[in-house]
């Protein structure tokens, strides 16, 4: 880290050291205040794009403890101060002592927000690689191990990481070893509920995270789940021992594209005396198929002992991946979505082709086709509209006896029809709203056939227990897309008061009842209760913050 081997907490590579030069008026006037009626801000440690890291003491138990504190400049734009409260929620939840510790938060003075975490001295596995890399096996070992049994742990709770990264991994001296591991900086996790729902602070399609660590899947804008995870400890490891991370290019989107299209370099080809069996966990985990990695971190945990114990390689998937055609860009939210071939396997296995939204927002078509065509890819215009030259055949004589032929009649043309993938977050069947008919499911791997056209094209998700969803398609090409479906509000009536182009039918009017005369009730004397004693005080929580230690869901 740029502050050194000293005193940090969490958030590590948000953090840079500034010289003790103060970024506004907030920071400078900290020091020397007392937070809470118990924390005495000593110093400041460093700044990030979003907050500032403090050295304070509990003023009662002479506790060190390191403060981050939200910049005053965000303190009223509620999501983010809601994302900064779910970094000390999420690791709050998770309890592990390789999970750094989160023990308050409250309100300064100015009305930011900011929470107390553990005090850290050490540096980050960055600054470790940098310094000292690459690492032997031994070394890495038990480094990787203690990060699968955090990253487990969060799991468990629901709670998916999406930052993994050396930078993120702290190592302080404990226990007798200076290779103790705390992960730190859970600010853009994905907390989920009892019920598997994540809070909605992300939307499908929103890119989060740090290039040279993402799953194809997370690089793609999708749905994540804990197997994003096990992709990024696969390069943490790849990078421990070989001193390298396996994709690199001098664009975020360069380093996006190989993850998605390119196989990364074999581990013992930079350093030969990596084991083929340790060479096989690696690559495992980075399958670009979530459904060939290690299906849980305990599996990846295993599989690290396993091979140190003298155990077999692990099996691995052989993927062929391939960039798509020309012609092939499938148009999505502004930016385009491309596909890998299946895997070559026998046939008894699964043979579905792998749906990959490339990118969103600003990344439009033509930045990604420039990709695909690179110097290596001979395809273009000029050979697709090549073809042989086709002789004429022989002209004969008009012959007076012989009838001149008719013209062929027009065949019937079929409308040319396109792809409409859609995945959700539930499975749902895919209804045209125009006649009520159902076209298919989400989720599928083939999607459903509708007419191409330049007209939008209205759908209708709908699944048991949800909301219907009405969606708009334009079919100029194949489409993919991803949309959430929501649980009713409580009273509401799952599929009602959405037009679906299915006629409902006629409620009957009820029939009128004569009104039943009601005799007068006679009045009872209302006894006296008893005046309640007064209550203790409930406990302050500062105004409109919302508590990140309580229940997550919603």
């Amino acid at each position: 880290m740029a502050m050194g081997a000293t005193l940090v907490a969490s958030d590590a590579a948000d953090l840079v050291d500034t010289g003790g030069s103060a970024r506004g008026g907030q920071e400078s006037s900290l020091v020397g205040k007392l937070l809470l009626d118990r924390y005495r801000i000593i110093a400041r440690l460093g700044a990030g794009g979003m907050g500032v890291v403090y050295l304070a003491e509990h003023v009662t138990l002479k506790k060190r403890c390191a403060i981050k504190v939200l910049s005053d400049e965000f303190a009223n734009k509620e999501d983010i101060v809601e994302r900064f409260l779910q970094e000390a929620r999420a690791a709050s939840m998770i309890a592990h002592e390789n999970v750094v510790e989160i023990t308050d938060y409250g309100q300064t003075p100015s009305g930011s927000v900011f929470f107390v975490m553990e005090m850290l001295s050490g540096e980050d596995l960055a600054d470790t690689i940098r310094s000292e890399g690459p690492l032997p096996w031994e070394r890495v070992r038990p480094i990787m191990m203690q990060i699968c049994r955090a990253l487990s742990a969060a799991h468990d709770k629901g709670i998916i990481h999406r930052d993994m990264k050396p930078e993120n991994c702290f190592r302080i001296e404990r226990g007798g070893t200076t290779d103790f591991i705390k992960v730190l900086d859970f600010g853009i996790a994905k907390v989920t509920n009892d019920e598997g729902e994540s809070k909605g602070l992300t939307k499908t399609g929103m890119i989060f995270g740090t290039p040279e660590y993402m799953s194809p899947e997370q690089a793609q804008g999708m749905r994540v789940d804990h197997r994003a995870d096990i992709y990024a400890a696969g390069i943490i490891m790849y990078e421990l021992l070989t001193g390298k991370v396996p994709f690199t290019a001098d664009t975020f989107m360069g380093v996006l594209t190989k993850h998605m299209f390119e196989v990364p370099v074999a581990p013992s080809s930079i350093v030969p005396s990596i084991t083929p069996e340790v060479e096989s966990v690696i690559l495992k985990a980075l399958q670009k198929e979530r459904e060939h990695r290690f299906a849980t971190m305990r599996d990846l945990l295993a599989a690290i002992e396993s091979v140190s114990n003298g155990g077999a390689a692990v099996s691995l998937v052989n993927e062929t991946i391939v960039r798509p055609p020309v012609g092939r860009l499938l148009a999505f939210g502004g930016g385009a979505t491309v596909i890998t071939a299946p895997p070559a396997e026998p046939a008894s296995r699964s043979t579905s082709p792998l749906w990959i939204l490339a990118i969103v927002g600003v990344l439009g078509i033509a930045a990604i086709a420039a990709l695909m065509l690179g110097p290596n890819d001979p395809v273009n215009a000029s050979e697709t509209s090549t073809k042989e030259p086709i002789a004429a055949p022989p002209t004969e004589p008009k012959s007076a006896d012989v009838p001149p032929a008719e013209p062929p009649k027009d065949e019937p043309v079929a409308p040319a029809l396109v792809s409409v993938r859609i995945t959700s977050n539930v499975e749902a069947e895919i209804i045209d709203p125009r006649d009520g008919s159902r076209l298919g499911v989400t989720n599928g791997a083939d999607g459903v056939q509708i007419e191409r056209g330049e007209a939008p094209r209205a759908l209708l998700l709908r699944a048991a227990g949800y909301d219907d969803l009405p969606i708009e398609v334009v079919p100029t090409r194949d489409v993919l897309s991803s949309y959430d479906l929501h649980k009713p509000k409580v009273g509401a009536k799952t599929g009602k008061g959405v037009k679906t182009g299915v006629k409902e039918p006629t409620p009957k009017e009820p029939t009128p009842k004569e009104p039943t005369p009601k005799e007068p009730t006679p009045k009872e004397p209302t006894p006296k209760e008893p005046t309640p004693k007064p209550k203790d005080p409930p406990a302050v929580t500062p105004p409109g913050l919302k508590d990140p230690f309580g229940k997550v869901g919603g």
